[in-house]
């Protein structure tokens, strides 16, 4: 081969100049020419073409000059290339070191004498995990695999890339609650809420659970629940139960309040917001209030000397005062006391008493059934007893008085003369009539006594 000015401009003296047999079985054979001036000939001692040589090498072209994905499965390619076409096959492993971050395809790429230059993809997937461990920065090694390449390429260096994998992970918790809500009742019922974590944590994490009112609705025992890197994807239940209470308080809504317990947990969870549940309560109790006569019934005397009593109690507790009146349909035959009734949240359910008494009269009526109502007094009272039904009670008066009349004579007898001298006596009912008595007076012998009048009404 004759170099010219062109080809040895470069070449100084006591320099070497390397050049090898592409055609050659050996094609790492190099030659080594010690050039003494700018032209020169230069005796080859095989037939077959040699080339200078121009630096065995592969270049790497990433996208936008940087490799990025993300956990959700987002890709991003690189490109490899030779530098120098080849004598035989260069092959190349790619790898991303057994990295839990990525993964690859291919992972070998082959370039032959004929496609060295040009440039194969790769590319680079996120792989999803459950730790929340930030953005991730992995290394993808591109390595000549020596014993099935050109042997020139051997001693080419490893070139490497870093991928960064942006993290899909959030601490978080979940909570799901039964066909969407959650309710109980004051009977003891209960409803179940479930709470799982949205992602692995390092280490556990701690969460508590409290009711708002524990007087309407009660945690199970099973709390605060403890989530760890093993079981934070299984999700743990929470049975809420309905607490009785006395009040007419209707449906009750709480709420239950679910936080991270921050001193026990994970510090990639005590930013995380409290969450809430509302719960409600049906109510079980019912307004109203019962009436209970002594003996299953009620009787007085019109003389006054017997009375009777009832007592008046509320069937559940209410929230504010509730004022029960009670009034004698007819004071001529009974009256009441005491006339009205003041029930509290107090005293609600202790029974209060009423006494009846019969009332005296003249009239012969026999016995005489009056009703005492007992209703509430709307405007004084608690609002959830206002639309309650009035009671009543029948008291039934025994008569005192029997028809009769009395006839009292002046003196205790009644005497008269033949010479027209006159006495008295006078009459008088026993009892009042319902409607006029008429007495008639006679003579047994009017030819020795007379009457003024024959008939009294």
């Amino acid at each position: 081969m004759k170099l010219t000015n062109s080809k040895t401009k470069q070449l100084r003296k006591s320099q070497v100049a390397h050049f090898r047999d592409v055609n050659s079985r050996r094609p790492n054979l190099w030659k080594k020419v010690i050039a003494f001036g700018i032209f020169a000939v230069i005796p080859v001692l095989f037939t077959q073409k040699a080339v200078f040589a121009e630096g065995e090498g592969f270049t790497i072209a990433e996208t936008s000059g940087s490799t990025s994905v993300d956990e959700s499965g987002t890709s991003d390619i690189f490109t490899i290339v030779l530098d120098v076409q080849p004598a035989s096959d260069v092959t190349f492993s790619i790898s991303d070191g057994s990295s839990d971050e990525t993964s690859i395809s291919p992972t070998t790429v082959t370039f032959t004498n004929s496609n060295w230059d040009t440039a194969q993809t790769v590319t680079v997937t996120g792989s999803d995990d459950d730790l929340i461990d930030g953005s991730q920065t992995s290394t993808i090694t591109i390595s000549v695999v020596d014993e099935i390449s050109d042997n020139a390429y051997d001693s080419v260096a490893d070139q490497t890339l870093s991928v960064t994998t942006t993290d899909d992970d959030a601490a978080g918790f979940t909570i799901t609650e039964t066909l969407g809500g959650t309710e109980v009742d004051e009977t003891g019922t209960t409803d179940n809420i479930s709470v799982v974590l949205n992602a692995e944590p390092a280490s556990d994490v701690v969460i508590s659970v409290t009711s708002s009112d524990t007087g309407e609705v009660t945690i199970s025992s099973t709390t605060p629940l403890t989530f760890t890197a093993a079981n934070w994807s299984i999700a743990q239940t929470v049975t809420l139960t309905g607490a009785n209470d006395d009040l007419v308080d209707g449906s009750q809504t709480s709420t239950v309040t679910l936080s991270v317990d921050d001193g026990s947990s994970d510090d990639d969870f005590d930013g995380i917001a409290d969450q809430t549940v509302s719960v409600t309560t049906t109510d079980s109790d019912v307004a109203g209030f019962t009436v209970i006569e002594s003996g299953g019934t009620t009787t007085v005397a019109e003389d006054g000397t017997t009375t009777d009593d009832f007592t008046v109690v509320l069937d559940a507790q209410p929230i504010s005062d509730v004022v029960i009146s009670v009034t004698s349909l007819d004071t001529g035959e009974v009256t009441v006391s005491p006339a009205t009734l003041t029930f509290t949240s107090g005293n609600w359910d202790s029974s209060q008493t009423v006494t009846v008494t019969g009332v005296d009269d003249s009239l012969i009526d026999g016995s005489q059934t009056t009703t005492v109502t007992m209703a509430v007094v709307d405007e004084s009272s608690n609002d959830s007893f206002d639309s309650l039904a009035d009671q009543t009670v029948s008291v039934s008066t025994a008569d005192d008085d029997t028809a009769g009349f009395t006839v009292t004579q002046t003196d205790g007898s009644s005497s008269v003369t033949e010479g027209g001298s006159t006495d008295l006596f006078t009459v008088v009912l026993d009892a009042q009539p319902t409607s006029d008595v008429v007495i008639t007076v006679a003579s047994s012998d009017t030819g020795e006594a007379t009457v003024s009048d024959s008939t009294l009404t």
